[in-house]
């Protein structure tokens, strides 16, 4: 089985009282970076993940992080990592 390597996006609809917090927990989060929107409480997220099943587990993460009122996945993509010699 070759590796892969998963890239997404998400925006994250938030509590915007909840910003801080949100991104410490989305933070703490293997892979996950929050790219913008903390002012308005829609933040731009991305996933580096090396499964499918990886993508779901960390978007499952963010949608119980208290605060968060939705994560929607925008973009997905993966392709094989080649294999050093």
């Amino acid at each position: 089985m070759s590796a892969e390597c998963h890239i997404s996006s998400l925006v994250v609809h938030t509590r915007p009282e909840r910003v801080p917090e949100i991104m410490i927990g989305i933070g703490a989060i293997n892979g996950a970076e929050v790219h913008g929107g903390q002012d308005t409480g829609k933040l731009i997220v991305t996933l580096e993940t090396d499964t499918e099943s990886q993508v779901v587990e960390r978007i499952n993460a963010i949608q119980l992080l208290d605060g968060v009122l939705s994560a929607t996945l925008v973009f997905h993509h993966f392709e094989p990592v080649p294999e050093r010699e």
